[in-house]
């Protein structure tokens, strides 16, 4: 009974890895920029592009695959 316990409890937390995508790591990196933003006296500068914007972006400048 335990070691079955323990095996899904593992399992389980193995699945919540595949959770985390390039698109959530780059919001969250947008969302830091903008709470940076509101605490600081300063003007804040150029937001982040959306996800969407940025992977069009990203698409044009990589080279083309043979």
């Amino acid at each position: 009974m335990n070691k079955t316990l323990i095996a899904l409890t593992l399992l389980g937390g193995l699945s919540g890895c595949g959770l985390i995508s390039t698109q959530g790591v780059y919001e969250e990196i947008r969302a830091q920029e903008r709470a940076k933003a509101v605490g600081s006296g300063t003007a804040p500068g150029t937001p982040l592009p959306s996800y969407d914007q940025y992977q069009k972006e990203r698409s044009v400048l990589s080279p083309e695959p043979r």
